[in-house]
């Protein structure tokens, strides 16, 4: 008699796990193309994409949604010139604002730098957010 309950049961949720509802939400994939904070050095806006010279001077600045000054993360992307291997990141963490020559100590040509905006926790973290990215030039 156990093992009949034990078949009935093993059928009966067999079944019901097979036939249960799954929702899929799909969404269109968002292409955004402009970052959600605004930097500043020496409180003139810098555009996303452009090249940054490895001799500016200043502090940098971050605004977003009218807010300015709010804190930020900046890392510096470099691949020191070694062919074939990985590139490396130097992060300076929650910042509300940066000395630009503390930075363009490490980079060099072709090195990219990103911004984006500090969140404290991984909650609060919004995906559709693209950070700011510059590149670093000698020759500006």
């Amino acid at each position: 008699m156990r093992l009949f309950t034990c078949f009935l049961f093993l059928c009966l949720f067999a079944n019901t796990f097979a036939y249960q509802q799954t929702k899929i939400k799909k969404s269109a994939p968002k292409n955004i193309t402009t970052p959600c904070v605004k930097a500043f050095l020496n409180k003139e806006p810098l555009n996303c994409g452009m090249f940054v010279s490895k001799k500016a001077k200043g502090i940098i600045t971050v605004t977003k949604d009218n807010v300015n000054k709010i804190y930020f993360n900046v890392t510096l992307k470099s691949n020191i010139g070694k062919k074939d291997e990985p590139p490396v990141y130097l992060r300076f963490i929650k910042q509300k604002s940066l000395d630009i020559n503390e930075l363009m100590e490490y980079a060099e040509e072709g090195d990219e730098i990103f911004i984006e905006e500090f969140v404290p926790n991984l909650s609060k973290v919004n995906l559709n957010c693209i950070p700011a990215n510059y590149t670093v030039s000698n020759n500006l």
